[in-house]
């Protein structure tokens, strides 16, 4: 009787702990390449974005065949968390950088390689991009 209690007790911990964790996860896809060669914070940037997925970033990129999350996450070495209370880029040396006001996934994939593109080491990945003029 006293192991049943026991073994009762643990599972309502772990089923309470399961819950509180899930609740406070963040969605998120990773970049899809690393900058390792650098010695910065992190090998990659992020995106936070108050888009609830990643369903408006598979339009394409003006003047590109490449979609928006394919911009973001390959060429601009950036992860992207979905569902986040503002828009904002953390670069790899963890500056932040808000983003408020923004409507759309095209436009905060256009500014994010207009604040990439300033960077120094950013300016190389943004100009590997192939876009037609």
């Amino acid at each position: 009787m006293k192991i049943n209690f026991y073994t009762h007790l643990i599972f309502i911990f772990m089923m309470v702990s399961i819950q509180v964790h899930s609740q406070d996860s963040t969605i998120f896809f990773r970049a899809l390449r690393y900058k390792n060669e650098l010695s910065f914070q992190k090998p990659y940037r992020v995106l936070k974005t108050t888009f609830k997925s990643l369903e408006g970033f598979q339009s394409y990129y003006p003047g590109t065949k490449i979609t928006l999350e394919q911009i973001l996450r390959y060429h601009l070495y950036t992860a992207i968390h979905v569902d986040q209370k503002e828009n904002k880029l953390v670069s790899m040396d963890l500056s932040e950088f808000h983003l408020p006001n923004i409507t759309s996934e095209e436009k905060i994939t256009k500014k994010t390689v207009e604040l990439v593109g300033s960077m120094f080491f950013g300016s190389n990945e943004v100009k590997a991009i192939p876009i037609k003029n």
